[in-house]
């Protein structure tokens, strides 16, 4: 459930017609840990990562390039998955798409999900477990926070840009009692 206070809509009327589904747009926060993932292979080399919301699959396949073992792309929406596959099979890169997170995975990437309140709480469930989790988050209003400080703070902005005046993603490594 989407928290009250936020609004992902604002501006995605102005640029589709209708409404269209959030992931159908290159969000700055998946773009920010997409590229941190590939500036870091090391993070992902080697293991089984689960990009949780993937949307279109960004960071799953940002993972595939940096190395991992496994990527798997993980939404609710089968449309989301259809594209995230599609996505996987123009860049050449092999991942998993699924409704629901297989077990064994090593590493979750998770980018601009906590405005939903159960996807906030299920990070940081899986964090309290001990399972890493990576997640860059706009600070979108009346969304939940993680409460450990952040790694780094980048500029990042929407493709198209539907979503002015967030420009920033901010970096996290969730660890046991690093959220509210």
């Amino acid at each position: 459930m989407i928290a009250p206070s936020v609004d992902l809509n604002a501006r995605c009327a102005e640029l589709a017609s209708g409404d269209p589904p959030f992931w159908a747009f290159c969000w700055g926060s998946g773009q920010a840990l997409a590229r941190h993932v590939l500036d870091h292979p090391e993070l992902v080399r080697g293991k089984h990562v689960l990009d949780f919301g993937a949307g279109s699959g960004v960071v799953a396949l940002a993972a595939a390039r940096a190395g991992a073992a496994r990527a798997t792309a993980i939404d609710w929406d089968p449309r989301a998955r259809a594209i995230a596959a599609r996505n996987a099979a123009l860049n050449a890169l092999e991942i998993e798409v699924c409704r629901h997170a297989p077990k064994g995975y090593e590493l979750v990437l998770a980018s601009d999900v906590l405005y939903d309140e159960g996807a906030a709480r299920w990070l940081f469930a899986t964090a309290e477990r001990g399972c890493d989790v990576l997640l860059a988050d706009p600070h979108r209003h009346g969304a939940a926070r993680p409460a450990a400080p952040p790694l780094a703070c980048v500029a990042a902005t929407a493709f198209p840009d539907v979503d002015y005046p967030v420009c920033s993603a901010f970096l996290y490594r969730l660890t046991r009692s690093a959220h509210p």
